[in-house]
């Protein structure tokens, strides 16, 4: 399991973080200043950095040293969490995120600097009940299983083809929305035993307009962390100052 060092002065951005990090699958050491920051990296096999801009204050020199030492050495990336600071970077990041974070951001970050197989979205395993027409047919209802900003999948034992037109219709649940998007059939999974014999199609949105994608975003994102927050024992609801809203 690959490990992430997460270190910033403010415990309730690393309270929310470490557990979305731990959901996705990542083993998580975290810090709250520069010389617990110093200790863990020569402890831990690490994965990524992940460092608040006030953790190198100026008293921080053997932290700065570690971290170049390690970068050198295991070429590790680092991203760094914005905050109002002067302090001088001990080395030029991978990447550097706004607070309050944007999960989505995040998703990609990672996904960029650690994956060797990256995932292209965050994607959210659900059940919502749909509809997809292609052309002017009827609308077929369905189950939608998976949705991102970027795509959906409907289970069904309609049969269609990659590359197929279809006009997809779903529900965003709470906020008294529902999104009719033109989208492309991306591939299709046949039934068989290795899938328990699931059925269906992916496709990819087609024109999504910017006020339909910031729905759809902040769906996926409210359900995300409330996910998050039912699969971590002791983690209650997430700060609502520390998360792009």
């Amino acid at each position: 399991m690959k490990c992430f060092l997460l270190a910033d002065n403010r415990p309730d951005l690393l309270a929310t973080l470490e557990p979305i990090l731990k959901h996705w699958g990542y083993r998580v050491v975290s810090a709250t200043n520069a010389q617990q920051a110093t200790a863990l990296l020569a402890e831990s096999s690490l994965s990524l950095l992940i460092f608040g801009q006030k953790i190198f204050a100026d008293k921080s020199f053997a932290l700065k040293k570690a971290i170049q030492e390690q970068i050198t050495s295991s070429q590790l990336p680092l991203i760094i969490l914005k905050q109002n600071s002067d302090h001088p970077l001990p080395v030029e990041p991978n990447a550097i995120l706004d607070v309050p974070v944007d999960i989505f951001a995040l998703f990609a970050f990672i996904q960029r600097y650690v994956e060797k197989h990256p995932r292209q979205n965050l994607r959210l395993q659900l059940r919502l009940p749909g509809m997809y027409r292609v052309g002017n047919d009827e609308y077929t209802l369905s189950d939608v299983l998976s949705l991102s900003t970027k795509g959906l999948f409907f289970k069904t034992p309609m049969r269609l083809r990659k590359g197929d037109n279809v006009t997809v219709v779903f529900p965003l649940y709470g906020h008294c929305k529902e999104l009719e998007i033109e989208s492309k059939v991306l591939y299709v999974i046949q039934p068989e035993p290795s899938n328990n014999f699931m059925q269906g199609f992916g496709v990819g949105f087609q024109g999504l307009s910017a006020a339909e994608e910031a729905n759809l975003e902040k769906f996926i994102e409210e359900h995300f962390l409330r996910e998050v927050s039912s699969s971590q024992a002791g983690v209650g609801d997430f700060s609502e100052n520390q998360l792009k809203r």
